[in-house]
C-alpha cells in the first residue's frame, strides 16, 4: 500500500507539472482520471509502467478504465498482489496496453458489437445484450467520459487480461464431482405477453391491462405473433390522463381513440434494446412511426418518453416499459408551435426534433416560423444546431406541449457568452373579445434590466425581466387591448430605451412584441397573426 501510495503522489506531481489548468479546455485523459477518485489504481499502475506520458499525449484514445475495486476484486481471483504486478514490467505493460483503444470510440460505437484491437495488439469484444454493455464479458457502467485526448468508459466488476497470457495467470481450479445425471426435461414455455403483465410482481400495468380489455386487444396479445409492446405504467398512464384532461372513464368509454393510442404502442416486430438503442424509427401497429434515441441523460426513449425496464421477454414478443404515454398523431386536438431566433450574435439555424432534422432550417436571427401543428406530447426533445450542422448549441431540451396549446420556443441568449438557450412562451389563442386585439411581449435582451411596456402612455406590464433573472418572471406577459393605434414605448428606469409610434393593433389579431438585440442596439420585433384561417 506504501508503495502505490507513493507512485500517486508521484504521478499527481508529474501531472501537475505537465499539465498546466489553462493549457486545455477540458482535462487529459490522466487528469480526468485523477480527477474522478475511483482510479487510484490505475493511476499508480500507469506511472510504474511509464504510459503517464503516453496517455497525457495527443491520442486520440479510449481508455477502458478499471475502478479501484475492479483493480481489487481482480487481484484476489488471480491470487496476486499489486506489487506482483507493478514489479513485472512485461505483465503490467501487456494488462495496461489492452484497456487502450487506439481510436476514441463514443457508446453509440460500440453497441453493434464490434471486435477491436487494442494497444497492446489483441483484440477486445463488445457487446449490448439486454440492457447490459460489456467487453470481454466485463460491464461497462460509466460511459463516455470525455476528455481532451480521448474517452473514457468506466469498468466496474473486472479488469480485462490479454488471452495470450490469461492462461499463465488463472488460478488452478478446485475438483469438482462428477455430475448426475439428471432426467431430461422440456424447457418450459414463455408467458405471452398478455401474462408477462398481468403477472408483474410490482402490478405497474393494471390500467394498461383493462385499456387492453376494453378495446378488445387481450386474444391479440396473447395469441400468436412478434410483438414489441411499450408498456406504460398505471404512474405513466395517470401523467397521460391529468395532460390530456381526460378521466380513465373518458378515454374507456371512447373505443377509436383508445384503440388508436393503444395500437401505437405496439410494434408488429420483436425488438431488444440493442436494436433500439442505435436510433430506429419503426411503424406501430396504428401505422404512426415511433422514434427511438438515447436522450441527453443516456436513456433510451420512445418519442421523448423514458424506457426504464427493458427486454421482458414473453413467449410471443418482448415487453418494453415506459415512464409516459405515447399519442398518435391526429387523436386529440394538436399543439400548435413556432420558433423564433432572438440571439443576436448566433448564426443561421436548424431544428432538431426527437434527434431528427425538422423542416425548420437555416432560420435567421429576427426570424418566426408558421404556426407548426404537432401531435401533443409531454416529452418533446428540441435541439437547435448552426445551419447544416448536427452540432447542437441548445439542448436537447424536454419541452411539454399540451393538446390545444400555442407555444413559440425563442432561441436568446448570445453564443460568445455560451448563453444560448431555449425558452417556451406559453401564448394565448382563445377567442378574442369583439373589437379588441391580443398582445404578447417578451423580453428577449440579455443584460438589459427589466422594463415597463407601455401604450400610448398606458402601461401593458412593468417590471418584465428578461428570462431566469427575476423570481417568477419568464419573460412574457400577454395582455388583450382595445383595437387602435397606438405608439408603443419599452422603458427601463424611467428612460424609454425603444419606442415605436403609429403602431395598428387590429381586431381580432394576435401580436407577437419582442423587445430584441443588445443593450447598446436594441430593437423591437413584431409579429401579427391572423388566426381567422387556420
Amino acid at each position: 500500500m506504501r508503495k502505490t501510495a507513493v507512485l500517486l503522489v508521484v504521478f499527481a506531481l508529474i501531472l501537475g507539472a505537465i499539465f498546466p489548468a489553462f493549457a486545455q479546455d477540458r482535462p487529459s485523459i490522466p487528469e480526468w482520471l485523477t480527477n474522478d477518485g475511483r482510479f487510484g489504481t490505475l493511476l499508480a499502475a500507469v506511472e510504474a509502467a511509464g504510459l503517464g506520458e503516453t496517455l497525457s499525449g495527443e491520442g486520440p484514445f479510449t481508455v477502458l478504465a478499471p475502478t479501484d475495486d475492479a483493480f481489487a476484486a481482480a487481484l484476489e481471483t488471480l491470487g496476486l498482489t499489486v506489487e506482483d504486478v507493478v514489479g513485472n514490467p512485461d505483465l503490467l505493460t501487456a494488462i495496461l496496453t489492452y484497456h487502450v483503444l487506439p481510436d476514441r470510440y463514443f457508446f453509440r460505437s460500440l453497441t453493434a458489437g464490434p471486435s477491436i484491437a487494442t494497444v497492446q495488439g489483441e483484440e477486445v469484444d463488445f457487446n449490448l445484450e439486454a440492457g447490459a454493455f460489456t467487453v470481454n464479458g466485463v460491464t461497462i457502467l460509466d460511459v463516455d467520459n470525455v476528455a481532451s485526448n480521448g474517452i473514457v468508459h468506466v469498468l466496474e466488476d473486472g479488469v480485462l487480461v490479454p488471452p495470450s497470457i490469461a492462461a499463465t495467470l488463472a488460478p488452478a481450479p478446485e475438483p469438482t464431482p462428477e455430475p448426475t445425471e439428471a432426467p431430461a426435461a422440456e424447457a418450459p414455455s414463455r408467458p405471452s405477453i398478455a401474462q408477462v403483465l398481468t403477472d408483474d410482481a410490482q402490478g405497474r400495468f393494471t390500467t394498461l391491462l383493462a385499456a387492453v380489455d376494453a378495446a378488445g386487444l387481450t386474444e391479440t396479445l396473447a395469441g400468436e405473433g412478434n410483438f414489441t409492446v411499450l408498456a406504460p405504467t398505471n404512474d405513466a398512464f395517470a401523467a397521460a390522463l391529468e395532460f390530456l384532461g381526460l378521466s380513465a372513464e373518458d378515454l374507456l368509454a371512447n373505443p377509436e381513440a383508445l384503440t388508436a393510442v393503444l395500437t401505437y404502442h405496439v410494434l408488429p416486430e420483436r425488438y431488444f434494446f440493442r436494436d433500439l438503442i442505435r436510433g430506429l424509427t419503426a411503424d406501430s401497429v396504428n401505422g404512426a412511426p415511433v422514434s427511438f434515441f438515447e436522450n441527453a441523460r443516456g436513456f433510451l426513449t420512445a418519442n421523448g418518453a423514458v424506457i426504464s425496464d427493458v427486454d421482458n421477454v414473453a413467449g410471443n414478443g418482448v415487453v418494453q416499459v415506459l415512464d409516459s404515454v405515447i399519442l398518435p398523431p391526429g387523436v386529440f386536438p394538436p399543439a400548435m408551435v413556432r420558433v423564433a431566433h432572438l440571439s443576436p450574435d448566433a448564426p443561421a439555424v436548424d431544428v432538431f426534433i426527437n434527434t431528427e432534422l425538422s423542416g425548420i432550417q437555416g432560420l435567421e436571427y429576427g426570424s418566426i416560423t408558421d404556426w407548426v401543428e404537432i401531435a401533443p406530447n409531454p416529452a418533446l426533445l428540441v435541439a437547435v444546431a448552426p445551419a447544416g450542422t448536427e452540432d447542437a448549441v441548445i439542448g436537447p431540451v424536454s419541452l411539454s406541449f399540451a393538446p390545444g396549446s400555442y407555444t413559440t420556443i425563442a432561441a436568446i441568449g448570445s453564443a460568445a457568452n455560451g448563453t444560448l438557450t431555449a425558452q417556451a412562451i406559453a401564448e394565448d389563442y382563445s377567442d378574442i373579445p369583439a373589437n379588441s386585439a391580443r398582445v404578447t411581449l417578451f423580453h428577449a435582451i440579455e443584460g438589459a434590466p427589466a422594463v415597463n411596456v407601455l401604450a400610448s402612455g398606458s402601461l401593458l406590464v412593468g417590471g418584465l425581466a428578461y428570462p431566469g433573472t427575476a423570481d417568477g418572471n419568464d419573460g412574457a406577459f400577454t395582455v388583450t387591448v382595445p383595437a387602435g393605434t397606438y405608439n408603443l414605448a419599452v422603458n427601463a428606469a424611467g428612460a424609454p430605451i425603444l419606442t415605436l409610434d403609429g403602431a395598428e393593433l387590429v381586431a381580432g389579431i394576435n401580436y407577437f412584441v419582442a423587445a430584441i438585440g443588445t443593450p447598446d442596439n436594441p430593437s423591437l420585433l413584431v409579429q401579427p397573426t391572423d388566426t381567422s384561417g387556420m
